[in-house]
């Protein structure tokens, strides 16, 4: 049937832009590596950072161009989700928390990234559902407080972010960079279904934002804030488990976890005309 096309579509379509997003976010991975001779858990770590910040930047900005592709023909959370899909790939391959502190890499450095990512984030969710428009269950009500993406409405829902900071923070119990990614994502997801829930008839253009920018600032405090020698705390079992997420994990988990909660919650919190 019809119907059938276009879910089919739809899906190779989503598909072939995740594949995508993974081959370009895969090109950077040797702009990474560090002086050890592999992947850093940081831009910073880079033996070569200018190279590795310009090669960042120019695969985000060819994810976001395969994502706003992805929000036209499907529609903007999905296409959030693939970006997120994307740069997920790139941080399984880097380094995790103890490449970080026994790498010797700066927390202070470390901090400064996460509120890059946050800014590209902003920019990306901005460009997505700038191109890819409203979503088709959320219809517009006329109402400045409730259709503005920055309104009082989508305000309420960037609280979100602090909850689901606080369940990545639960969830990443060990060192692996697997758990850390999964964490992030958990978080994000969490930000995603309580968002929703806060403001369900509001388009979510930066909820994904929400998690990232409450997750740097945390992560700048600690860093700033940390006394003591980070190596044998992380030995120890005492180091901080916000600093065990990298700012790419986070970055990544907040784009596809976000996504996912706040379609997860759809069937939930269905948005009522006005």
């Amino acid at each position: 049937t019809a119907v059938m096309d276009t879910s089919t579509r739809r899906v190779i379509v989503l598909c072939i832009s995740i594949a995508l997003a993974a081959v370009v976010f895969a090109g950077v991975e040797p702009m990474l590596e560090s002086v050890r001779g592999i992947p850093g858990p940081t831009i910073a770590d880079s033996s070569r950072p200018f190279l590795a910040i310009i090669a960042v930047l120019a695969a985000f900005a060819a994810t976001t161009a395969v994502a706003v592709v992805i929000a036209r023909k499907v529609n903007s959370v999905v296409a959030l989700f693939a970006l997120g899909c994307g740069g997920g790939m790139l941080a399984m391959r880097t380094g995790a928390v103890r490449d970080l502190v026994f790498g010797e890499s700066s927390l202070k450095l470390a901090a400064v990234e996460c509120f890059v990512w946050t800014a590209l984030l902003a920019a990306a969710c901005h460009v997505i559902f700038r191109f890819g428009g409203r979503l088709p269950d959320i219809p517009e009500t006329h109402e400045d407080d409730i259709d503005s993406p920055v309104g009082r409405s989508a305000r309420r829902s960037w609280l979100a972010g602090i909850v689901g900071v606080l369940a990545a923070w639960f969830a990443v119990a060990t060192l692996t960079k697997g758990q850390a990614v999964g964490a992030a994502v958990l978080g994000g997801f969490v930000s995603g279904a309580f968002g929703r829930i806060l403001a369900p008839r509001t388009t979510p253009v930066y909820l994904a934002v929400a998690p990232m920018a409450v997750f740097a600032i945390a992560y700048a405090f600690m860093a700033f804030t940390v006394q003591g020698d980070i190596a044998t705390d992380l030995v120890q079992g005492g180091f901080p488990r916000r600093l065990r997420s990298m700012p790419l994990d986070m970055a990544a988990g907040a784009l596809a976890g976000t996504s996912l909660g706040f379609g997860f919650v759809r069937s939930f919190t269905e948005p009522k005309t006005a």
